[in-house]
């Protein structure tokens, strides 16, 4: 990589480095690079949400503590 490449990249936003990374592995194929995004981007929601559903919001079964006097 050259310094002007450098220097471009440093440069560019975070969406766009994302946005030609993901071009760069689909062989310059814009639409599929697109589609992966897009499936990667749907795995993730899946992932989050699984994720949301096992936290705790203060809710907690089972016995309540005993006082110790």
């Amino acid at each position: 990589m050259t310094a002007a490449q450098i220097a471009e990249m440093a440069s560019m936003s975070q969406a766009e480095v994302v946005a030609l990374a993901y071009e760069e592995a689909a062989g310059g194929d814009v639409g599929r690079a697109l589609r992966d995004a897009i499936e990667d981007l749907l795995v993730l929601e899946d992932r989050l949400a699984a994720t949301e559903r096992l936290v705790s919001r203060g809710f907690v079964l089972g016995s309540a503590p005993t006082e110790r006097v």
